[in-house]
């Protein structure tokens, strides 16, 4: 029997599902994402258990980590999907999740998209604006074909998060505005192959004081109170997703809080509840392991060089994101305070400043941790580099889920022009 997620043994060797992560690197290579299935169904479960009693759904919020192998793995446990592309929507077709069951979120759905998802019959449009709304119009006309809305409001609630990730103040690209609900939920009411069926809310990511969750959903049962006392369907309610994950001290949310919260607002109610959890189903299941190129000392400062960059993991660059770095294999080295980087061009290709850690040889493996979310899904192949490889454990063996371009394959896909 062995513990739950990525652990050490008893000779101080990071593990997971009873595997040697050096194992691991040593067979793959680096730099390599390695998922967890049984973080993964563990915390699949915790938010399922909180939302049960007012028989909430869940929408696997797919921009989180869209591995095909990754959203099929939460269907199976159940999940349907949240998208904000028509690319999205292949991927979850392709990993077996049901059309009427995905969610099709966004601000900027083309109108060739728009086609696409309705002619499959999704779940519903999660629409962003009044303008949104007449192109769905237009074409759910013309193809004759009734298309599922729900209005996404804006509540003008700043939680207390990253800028780049909040997402319900009203200067943002995001949403409608609260005064504007009524007037556009009327108009859904008159219009042929629209079919109206509730309004939706999502403040942001990495939320950690759940009274902005209490507020903004508050807020949005009223306003759908009030649109029902006045004779219109709201059948269902779309609370998103947003709650936070510790990257630093790995403390788990406080889903009694978050229960709690769902229940004195929803449970004597009849609407149907969805939620768009990512990030806190993923996170905690993947790290990004690297290995040590060089270390480099200069008259200011130490330097681990490490064969991950920026490409590979952009978050500490992008959002200055925190993530603990440990050594994979026992280490009982001097403590120094090093800049851990990757090898591109930029100053801002890091991984940690100024981190405590035990010195590490070259050649040995450190592993990124809470790497599942927002991490390989925002890779590029930047100063021409290949992605990282991605492996998932599931039932203690190791799959490959993903093929990797070398940069001659990445060259043959260009085409070269005659310049003579």
């Amino acid at each position: 029997m062995h513990s739950l997620g990525f652990y050490r043994n008893e000779n101080g060797e990071l593990n997971v599902q009873g595997i040697k992560v050096s194992d691991l690197a040593k067979k793959y290579g680096t730099p390599l994402y390695i998922y967890d299935t049984e973080i993964m169904k563990d915390r699949y479960d915790i938010f399922f258990d909180t939302i049960k009693e007012v028989n909430g759904n869940i929408h696997y919020a797919v921009k989180a980590n869209d591995s095909v192998n990754i959203i099929k793995f939460f269907s199976k446990l159940g999940s349907g999907a949240d998208i904000v592309s028509i690319g999205e929507f292949d991927k979850c077709i392709a990993a077996g999740i049901p059309a009427n069951k995905i969610i099709f979120s966004g601000v900027g759905k083309n109108k060739d998209e728009i086609e696409v998802a309705l002619r499959n019959n999704i779940l519903q449009f999660n629409i962003e604006s009044e303008e949104e709304l007449d192109d769905i119009y237009s074409i759910a006309s013309k193809i004759k074909m009734k298309a599922n809305i729900c209005l996404r409001v804006n509540p003008d609630i700043a939680p207390k998060t990253h800028k780049k990730i909040s997402t319900g103040e009203k200067e943002t690209k995001f949403g409608i505005d609260f005064k504007n609900v009524k007037e556009i939920y009327t108009k859904l009411h008159h219009l042929d192959y629209i079919n109206p069926v509730g309004l939706g809310v999502h403040i942001g990511s990495q939320i950690f004081d759940f009274n902005f969750f209490n507020q903004a959903y508050l807020n949005l049962k009223k306003l759908a109170d009030d649109l029902r006392k006045n004779g219109f369907m709201v059948p269902c309610l779309d609370l998103g997703g947003g709650i936070g994950v510790d990257y630093k001290n790995n403390i788990e949310p406080n889903y009694s809080d978050y229960k709690k919260i769902i229940n004195n607002l929803f449970l004597k109610s009849d609407y149907k509840l969805s939620f768009e959890p990512g990030r806190s189903l993923i996170a905690q299941a993947g790290i990004l392991v690297t290995k040590v190129i060089r270390n480099k000392k200069t008259k200011d400062k130490n330097f681990i060089i490490v064969d991950a960059a920026m490409n590979n993991l952009i978050r500490p660059t992008l959002y200055d994101a925190y993530h603990k770095i440990v050594h994979v294999e026992q280490n009982d080295n001097t403590k120094i305070t090093a800049d851990i980087v990757g090898p591109i061009c930029e100053t801002g290709d890091y991984l940690a400043l100024n981190r405590s850690i035990n010195y590490v040889d070259n050649n040995k493996f450190l592993a990124i941790m809470t790497a599942g979310a927002y991490s390989s899904v925002m890779s590029s192949n930047y100063n021409a580099r290949s992605d990282a490889i991605e492996i998932l454990i599931a039932n203690n063996k190791d799959h490959q889920i993903k093929k990797v371009d070398s940069i001659k394959e990445i060259i043959a896909k260009e085409k070269l022009i005659n310049f003579d």
